[in-house]
């Protein structure tokens, strides 16, 4: 048998047996594999398949003689499996009630996995309650459209097989279009967006794209088994989770000053500032790579926040304004 198969039936012996196992009885049971030719070879196979599974989370331990119990190789369940989840009833009815408003939606991207965990957690369940009827949760996406759904699809098969892929992109914040080669990195979903973070071959640098931006997407077809890519062990998704909307790398860093007027608010504000350079009480430099979004920011802060400078960012609002009246 091949290795994968032995490694799998070693599993399923180890796991059968009612108490520990000892080499000569693993030999018995796997001739073909472990008790041909020489001893040492055969047990410095077994070593090596018994270091891969334990490198892979197979808790196999050696129990040696006592008064009660034999010696032998052994897996300990108590350790291989994680104990069952457990949701309170309330728990349970509000993550059903999430997951029923975004289940609503059919364009939603993952909506079959979605569905099919959901089912998964409730048939573990000992009790359900129903949702509160004080509480209702709609999901409302302002993009959706098939067409997204089936652009984040073949981006997560790229992601699955670590595979390039090829897109023309609108950029909001110059009005450009260009064609991009992307290495994709993952996925997140920020106040109602689809954001893809990836190496961008034109930038040669990570470079964050909003999907409904992207158009004539293609994965790259060329050794569809084999990664285009690797992505380094120090990438997180988690510092694209945290970012403000003017810190997505959507173009080259632009420096804007703001001052923030009413003071009351500082203690509110100061949590979404923590990547600005304080310049006094009340102005903080940002380096912003994404306009749009600092626009759109500062233009929900009412009239409490203002852009002291550069001049052309402060006439971008007032055009914005313009176009808004």
């Amino acid at each position: 048998m091949n290795r994968t198969e032995r490694l799998l039936d070693l599993i399923t012996y180890l796991l059968n047996a009612k108490e520990p196992v000892s080499w000569r009885k693993i030999k018995n049971h796997f001739p073909d594999d472990y008790a041909r030719g020489i001893e040492e070879s055969n047990q410095r196979k077994f070593e090596r398949d018994k270091a891969e599974l334990i490198s892979l989370g197979i808790p196999i331990d050696y129990q040696s003689t006592t008064e009660v119990q034999k010696e032998g190789y052994l897996i300990r369940k108590e350790k291989l499996f994680l104990p069952a989840i457990e949701f309170s009833p309330q728990e349970s009815s509000l993550m059903m009630l999430s997951a029923g408003a975004v289940l609503e939606n059919e364009d939603f991207p993952y909506r079959e996995q979605l569905e099919s965990a959901l089912h998964k957690i409730i048939s573990l369940q000992s009790q359900l309650n129903r949702a509160p009827e004080e509480i209702k949760i709609t999901y409302a996406d302002p993009d959706r459209s098939t067409m997204q759904a089936g652009t984040i699809n073949k981006i997560q098969d790229a992601l699955d097989r670590r595979k390039t892929v090829d897109f023309t992109y609108h950029a909001f914040s110059t009005g450009e279009t260009t064609c991009r080669k992307v290495d994709p990195y993952g996925m997140i979903y920020r106040k109602g967006k689809w954001i893809l973070i990836g190496w961008d071959h034109l930038r040669q640098d990570l470079r964050t794209f909003v999907v409904n931006r992207i158009s004539d997407l293609e994965v790259n077809l060329k050794r569809p088994g084999t990664p285009d890519y690797g992505i380094s062990p120090d990438f997180t998704l988690k510092v694209y989770q945290n970012q403000q909307q003017w810190e997505l790398g959507l173009h080259e860093p632009v420096d804007v000053i703001i001052e923030v007027l009413s003071l009351h608010r500082m203690n509110e504000l100061l949590p979404q500032l923590t990547g600005a350079e304080s310049l006094d009480g009340s102005r903080f430099k940002l380096e912003v790579t994404n306009l749009s979004g600092l626009i759109s920011w500062v233009l929900s802060q009412k009239s409490e926040v203002v852009v002291v400078e550069p001049s052309e960012v402060r006439e971008q609002i007032t055009e914005t304004l313009r176009a808004l009246l």
